[in-house]
């Protein structure tokens, strides 16, 4: 596959390292119930893990967890589907155009010293240090950090386990755990490194379909036509490997679980499960990668594990709860977890909470009850009382979101073998040549979910403007065209795509908003839209 052995055994060591270091973290601490009724929070932030081409079926233990105690989002997406701008993302609840991090290099502002000096400041977890909780992030944490394994209780990483010292007090504490699977190089466990034979990419009508001139360059640049067979069957085998990969991590959550059982605080932590985002495999003759707009990039798992407070009964038959027709996005993970302990969300955060979502989930007098942005974007109560709905019918759950990429072109990741161009990157000659990112793959995206309630009414689309020299539009109709074959804004008289005038002014808006306020607020009704 071309992958550096040694970077096959750091990854391996890493994924130990963080299990290893999250169990002493947890022995230090002297936590204390009845001292401190605050909950435990921990989040499991996968790497590279999709959404719609099943990349939760290896995971058996996690879906167990989430069916007894908890719920699934099932529509919930990412704001960027590259690893360190969605990564902070995550961590700051702000979209690219605010938190500035464009890109996994230094230049591109990934864990720079303008983040270290700045946004790095206002993350959630300096948030919850900042108000009495011990921190712990273990694993994966920005593409250019300092540290494989990052801050414990602190931004700052330390050097040595006895930091965790600090920690030995009745605090709760927030864990966030960042495996490096299922991310190249895909090396499994001994154990598991014959699981799922025979399974193959799931063939979407998209599979090895190489676009017309209706898709933007980076998807029509050379090679030209299908992928041939030798590369099918590699991407057949990454994606065995994946999965492979995701056992291990499946084994993590539930020894996660066993040990916060066995030291008497599973019944008062929240898990969240996640990723940072999707992953292609085959789609339009694209081998295996992101950084493209489509459903199989954007689109993440998010499980949510509640505390015994907000579970179902016992003798609750509902379950396998889903939250589905809201859209939620990365930048809600950050207010959300502040709201789980009882935290006010900072004013500059521009996702929001989605506790309330959760809990009128999961709590079966209220299951039918909608749930306003009033309700979500105000400040916190505390984590043990119940969130009230609030009738707001003038103000909805947010029904557009924004995607923002910026491409990148670098010929240092293009293999000798492979066409040299100076805008493209990742041409890599074990995957046929096929770029995977290129400086005019740069683009904004407006995602529309309206639910109405009524099957005709409703709007499931995407809509980007890309900033290349044709200024490429792509628009889809996913309620008529889930796979994105055709798009809706390509002319064929001219060989051209035509702007949406309306789409155009509102990606405007939501590419200038700051805050939750503006963010979640825009509108593309003229009398209720907020201009930031």
């Amino acid at each position: 596959m071309g992958f550096d052995f040694y970077t096959r055994r750091m990854r391996r060591a890493a994924f130990h390292l963080v299990s290893m270091w999250f169990i002493l973290f947890f022995v230090r601490l002297n936590c204390k119930t009845h001292k401190n009724p605050r909950p435990n929070i921990v989040v499991i932030l996968i790497d590279d893990l999709d959404y719609v081409l099943a990349g939760l079926e290896p995971m058996a233990i996690t879906r167990r967890l989430v069916s007894q105690h908890g719920a699934t989002f099932t529509n919930a997406f990412i704001s960027t589907p590259v690893c360190c701008p969605s990564r902070s993302s995550i961590l700051t609840g702000k979209y690219v155009h605010n938190h500035r991090v464009i890109n996994n290099t230094v230049t591109g502002n990934c864990s720079s010293p303008q983040w270290q000096n700045g946004e790095e400041l206002k993350t959630m977890a300096t948030y919850l240090q900042s108000n009495g909780y011990a921190t712990f992030y273990g694993g994966k944490y920005l593409n250019q950090a300092r540290e494989a394994l990052s801050f414990i209780d602190g931004v700052v990483p330390n050097r040595h386990p006895s930091s965790l010292s600090a920690a030995a007090d009745s605090r709760p504490f927030f864990a966030m755990i960042a495996p490096p699977a299922c991310h190249a190089p895909f090396t499994p466990a001994p154990q598991f490194s014959r699981s799922f034979a025979g399974r193959r990419a799931p063939r979407w009508p998209s599979f090895n379909r190489h676009p017309g001139n209706d898709k933007h360059w980076l998807l029509r640049q050379a090679p030209q036509g299908a992928l041939p067979e030798d590369i099918i069957d590699q991407v057949d085998h990454v994606f065995r490997q994946r999965w492979r990969t995701l056992l291990s991590v499946d084994q993590m959550v539930g020894d996660i679980v066993k040990l916060l059982r066995r030291k008497g605080q599973l019944d008062r932590t929240w898990i969240v499960v996640t990723s940072d985002h999707g992953y292609h495999m085959g789609q339009f003759a694209m081998p295996i990668d992101k950084r493209l707009p489509y459903e199989t990039d954007i689109r993440v798992p998010l499980l949510v594990v509640a505390a015994s407070h907000n579970r179902p009964p016992a003798n609750n038959k509902s379950r396998d709860i889903e939250i589905d027709s809201l859209s939620v996005v990365s930048i809600d993970l950050a207010p959300t977890v502040l709201h789980m302990a009882g935290l006010p969300i900072p004013d500059d955060m521009d996702g929001v909470s989605l506790l309330p979502l959760v809990t009128n989930a999961l709590t079966p007098s209220s299951q039918n009850r909608n749930v306003s942005k009033k309700e979500v974007s105000q400040v916190a109560e505390p984590w043990d009382r119940h969130c009230r709905g609030i009738d707001d019918s003038s103000e909805p759950w947010r029904t557009f979101f924004l995607i923002e990429y910026h491409g990148e072109a670098d010929l240092q990741d293009v293999d000798l073998q492979c066409q040299q161009d100076a805008n493209t990157t990742l041409c890599l000659n074990d995957f046929g040549c096929k770029c995977q990112d290129a400086a005019n793959n740069t683009y904004v995206c407006l995602r529309t979910l309206r639910p109405t309630g009524n099957q005709h009414a409703n709007e499931d689309s995407l809509y980007c403007q890309f900033d290349d020299l044709q200024a490429f539009v792509e628009s889809y109709d996913l309620r008529l065209d889930p796979y994105q074959l055709n798009n809706r804004a390509y002319r064929r008289s001219c060989r051209c795509t035509v702007a949406s005038r309306h789409r155009r002014q509102l990606i405007v808006n939501y590419s200038k908003c700051r805050g939750h306020v503006n963010c979640f607020g825009v509108s593309d009704n003229p009398k209720r839209r907020r201009h930031p």
